[in-house]
């Protein structure tokens, strides 16, 4: 277990060079797909999974536009990858075992999420509390929030007040015990 724990923590680890050298989006999406992640690029349906089959092609000309990080090992130490991405507009966190507050708490303070970002699912993401679901009033162009079996949520409707009032036009749809 430890060794896959630092395993994981290599895979994090970001390489500021390599974004510099390819940009932001394709240096996101080999850390994403390093992780377990999947990415959706601007223009395309298929979704990339395969770390050997990323796109080749000219710099900048493959935009990520979504992210399912389901069952991936992304973690805190890897979120300076997503600082320079301008087009994404969905991210879905699911069974996420790194994923806590400190995170999502990142993910609103990240300006370009702030402008992009319109659809968030959150599920199965044990360390998740209501800090980091607060946290996320930041994100103030976020359109529809999902949030499902998250037992860290322990004030669910003061958790709930908050987002709504910090966020009006948000659509929260609450899958929790």
């Amino acid at each position: 277990r430890l060794f896959w724990g630092w395993l994981n923590a290599v895979f994090n680890k970001v390489d500021y060079e390599r974004i510099q050298a390819v940009g932001p989006d394709r240096a996101a999406s080999e850390w994403l797909l390093r992780c377990g992640a999947l990415v959706r690029y601007q223009g395309y349906q298929k979704w990339q999974q395969d770390y050997n089959g990323l796109p080749t092609g000219p710099l900048g000309k493959y935009k990520i536009e979504a992210i399912n990080a389901t069952d991936s090992c992304i973690m805190y130490r890897g979120f300076d990858y997503l600082d320079g991405l301008e087009h994404v507009a969905e991210i879905k966190l699911q069974k996420c075992i790194y994923i806590q507050d400190e995170c999502l708490q990142r993910l609103s303070e990240t300006k370009n999420l702030q402008k992009s970002l319109l659809q968030l699912k959150i599920i199965s993401c044990g360390n998740v509390t209501d800090k980091g679901i607060i946290a996320l009033h930041k994100l103030t162009n976020l359109e529809y929030l999902y949030l499902s079996d998250l037992p860290g949520i322990r004030q669910k409707e003061t958790t709930v007040r908050i987002l709504q009032q910090a966020l009006p036009n948000l659509e929260l749809e609450l899958d929790l015990e």
